[in-house]
């Protein structure tokens, strides 16, 4: 079930959902719509392999930039763009990430997202230019829309992204390949 305005209105002042801040024309009509923060990632290096498999932290692979109110997307490329709000979500809601669709007429899109239920913390996201133009954004300009579901029972978030503040960039998969690789190893015994 998709949460509407009145809906969301009711968890805020239940305190069961925490968006901070929230800005006059964060509730929508059946979400919520979110704003660009202060700095962004963008890969740090061209035509350089990544192997997910060989790392545990990602982040020497992006160059965190303080915005400076503009952000530009180059063109066929993605920055990861952290929200202004703080969201803490109830251990039965889920949230459903989509670029606001006014952006996405520019040839922006906003891979499937999923904010699992029980989660806090400022959203990273990637945003992705399919265009052949660089795209310019600013800072606090609202960009993402979050659509709020009610799950079947209730989750408790054990991620490694709780309580995160700021742009993120994503973690290595060298333990869970490393599984992977002892998972394949005993099938083939």
């Amino acid at each position: 079930m998709i949460l509407t305005r009145g809906e969301i209105e009711k968890l805020i002042e239940e305190g069961k959902l925490v968006i901070d801040p929230l800005f006059e024309d964060t509730i929508r009509e059946n979400g919520l719509d979110l704003r660009i923060g202060p700095e962004y990632a963008i890969y740090a290096y061209e035509n350089t392999p990544i192997d997910p498999c060989s790392i545990e932290d990602a982040s020497e692979y992006f160059r965190i930039v303080k915005a400076d109110g503009k952000i530009v997307i180059p063109p066929r490329n993605f920055v990861l763009l952290t929200t202004i709000e703080y969201v803490k979500l109830p251990p039965n809601i889920i949230g459903l990430c989509n670029l606001r669709s006014t952006l996405a007429r520019f040839g922006l899109s906003v891979p499937p997202t999923v904010v699992d239920a029980g989660f806090e913390g400022t959203l990273t996201i990637e945003v992705v230019n399919n265009s052949p133009n660089p795209i310019i954004l600013k800072t606090g300009m609202r960009f993402l829309h979050l659509v709020l579901l009610k799950c079947e029972g209730e989750a408790k978030y054990t991620g490694k992204y709780l309580g995160q503040r700021g742009v993120r960039p994503p973690k290595g998969l060298k333990s869970e390949c490393m599984l992977a690789d002892e998972i394949i190893r005993k099938l083939r015994s």
